[in-house]
């Protein structure tokens, strides 16, 4: 994975978890989209996005609070 930090929110703090959201669904959907299209199950492609999300947690899970 390249260095995810370097993406900051232009938005610090979301209004509810359900901004967030809206927000990213339409992204993430795209993602699933073409990964079908390009022959992967819909189920494969979800878990695959669900597992680069998780590995992302664990990551910021990691780094020092400032």
């Amino acid at each position: 994975m390249n260095n995810v930090l370097e993406f900051r929110a232009k938005r610090p703090q979301a209004d509810t978890p359900s901004d967030c959201r809206e927000a990213l669904e339409a992204a993430v959907m795209k993602i699933v989209s073409d990964a079908v299209s390009e022959g992967y199950s819909p189920a494969e492609a979800a878990m695959v996005v669900a597992d680069i999300a998780d590995d992302y947690i664990l990551m910021l899970s990691r780094q020092p609070r400032h």
